[in-house]
Parts: structure tokens; sequence; C-alpha cells
């Protein structure tokens, strides 16, 4: 039996390992990829903990839910499926997104799934338009910074970054990234303060939410506050400052508030690889032209175990495999 070194996963709760695993067999429409590059998100690190409602339930088993990898022909090919930190990966035919293979590979890995927490959020489930007005909770993380740029490479007309840390966020609005103002979200009064004054310039169209928790409701409050009827709406991506919110029901019929999710269960499968297929390339250029940035820290696959609970908000961890 051929092996291959894996990020391999004996227990719910623990952090992968650097070990042997058998490679994965070709069987059906699977196909084996060589695996060059993937990632260690919030996705990753929840299914590990068991805290996601996908979490892993068969033990040994690899982990890691995309990357980069080559095909037997040489074609380098984005992926998505189970075991993807690992140096052999299954795929199934066609349901891959072909790269330019001069794009940086690390670049490549570490996009995609940002881009699933942000572009595709922002034109399913919240519909963006061109001059809508675009606030971005928990703007400061890897996801938040990604989808400052892509409301703005959508049409958004304004974006509003909103996050707790005041200084990151300053930074945040000083880089080029189209930040035209920022939330502090420091007390409910100071929150209250700051929309009011954002409010009275025009309403907010679309709400991109990685906190909820308490920044959200104060935010929620704020905007059921100013009396506006205009439709808001609030796409929940994470969860990052609590899982639950307090919402009375009369802050849905006093105004045109509208709440949405989004993620892996809210997209049919053939809308992601249709989404892949024909935006990801065009996206992946604006990022090697450095027009679209996301902060990677590259480590080598052998350092999976000691570098899993190492979370840097502002930077995508990317494993580099082959």
């Amino acid at each position: 039996m051929s092996t291959m070194k894996a990020a391999v996963l004996y227990e719910i709760g623990t952090s992968p390992k650097y070990a042997e695993f058998p490679e994965p067999k070709e069987h059906g429409d699977f196909v084996k990829v060589s695996m060059i590059a993937s990632t260690i998100k919030q996705l990753d690190r929840g299914r590990v903990s068991g805290r996601h409602y996908l979490k892993y339930t068969n033990f040994p088993t690899t982990v890691g839910v995309d990357g980069i990898g080559k095909l037997e022909d040489g074609q380098l090919v984005y992926c998505f499926g189970d075991g993807m930190i690992a140096e052999k990966s299954l795929v199934e035919k066609g349901k891959y997104a072909p790269i330019s293979n001069d794009i940086d590979p690390y670049i490549a890995a570490a996009l995609p799934n940002t881009l699933l927490g942000s572009d595709m959020a922002l034109m399913f489930r919240a519909e963006i338009k061109k001059g809508d007005v675009v606030l971005v909770n928990g703007a400061t993380g890897v996801t938040g910074s990604v989808a400052v740029q892509i409301a703005k490479i959508r049409g958004a007309s304004k974006v509003i970054a909103a996050g707790r840390n005041e200084e990151a966020l300053k930074k945040l609005k000083a880089q080029p990234y189209g930040v035209d103002e920022i939330l502090v979200l420091n007390s409910e009064e100071g929150v209250a303060s700051q929309m009011k004054e954002i409010l009275s310039k025009q309403p907010i169209d679309i709400v991109l939410d990685y906190l909820w928790g308490q920044p959200t409701e104060m935010i929620i409050k704020a905007i059921v506050a100013q009396k506006q009827c205009h439709v808001t709406k609030i796409v929940s991506v994470g969860e990052m400052a609590g899982s639950s919110i307090n919402l009375p029901s009369a802050a849905l019929r006093s105004t045109a508030i509208s709440i949405l999710g989004s993620g892996l269960g809210s997209f049919p499968a053939t809308q992601m690889h249709s989404y892949y297929k024909n935006h990801l390339n065009e996206l992946l250029l604006l990022a090697n032209q450095g027009k679209l940035k996301v902060d990677i820290k590259i480590i080598d696959l052998k350092d999976i175990e000691k570098e899993w609970l190492v979370n840097e908000k502002s930077v995508r961890t990317v494993v580099k495999i082959n």
C-alpha cells in the first residue's frame, strides 16, 4: 500500500499531526490530485475541535477542505473536498476550477475560502448592486479585509469597516483597500452615536457580519433607532463574538431589516463550482497584480501540529505541501 505525508487527526479536539497515511485510491468519478498548498482556516479549526456542524466523526482522518493541486496532466486546479492537507487527495472529475499556471499557488490557496465568505455572500445572498453602501462587521480579520476590497470591486459606493480594535481599523483605512469610514465597536452609546452620524448621510444597504453576538446587537439597535424605512440586508457569515443575539421581534416589524445567513449550507454545490470556475481566475489575476490583497504566512506541512493553534487573525496560514 502506498503511503503519503499528511495532516492526520486521531481524535476530535486535538491538533492534527504530521504523519504517514495511506494514499487515497481513485474510484468512480474521483481522480487523484497532487496537492501543492492548502490553508488553515476557522472552518478547519472548527471541524477539528468539534465546534463546527461539519465536525469529523471517523478517525484517523486527513484534514483540510480545499487547496491548490496538480492534475496528472500538469494542470493547476483549485479543489474543494476532504483531506486536502496531504500530499495526495481526491477530487471529483469536473468539480474543480483550473487556474493559470503563472498564478502564485500560495495566494491561490489563500484566496478562495475568503471569497466564499465575502464575494459569494455579497453576490448571491446580499445580491449587491452598483451604488450599495456596505458595512463590514469584523473587517480587520482575513476575510473581513478581503470583503471590504471585494465590496468596492463589486460596485459599492461606500464601504464602512467595523470592528473592536480602533487601531487596526485605522490601519485598514490607511491601506488602499477602499474603506471610506470606520465604526468602532466600543460601547452601545458609542456605536449609537457613530451610527447616527453615518445613517444621517445615507442608509446602509448591506451589513456583512463576521462577528454576531453583542456587536451585531448594537448595530441592529442603532439601525432601528433611526426609524428609516430602508431595506438593510444583514448577512451572517461568522460568529467570532458569540453564537447568539438578543433580537426583539419589534426590531423586525418596525424596520425593513432582513437577516440572512451565508455559509456552506447556503449555496448549492453546483453554484459553488460555477462561481469558482467563472470568477476565481479574474480575482486571482487582481491579486497577482496587487489590486486585491490577502496577507499570508507560509508554513511547512511537517510543522502542522505546532502551527495549528497559532491564529494570527489578520493573516491566512498557508501550508506548503509539495
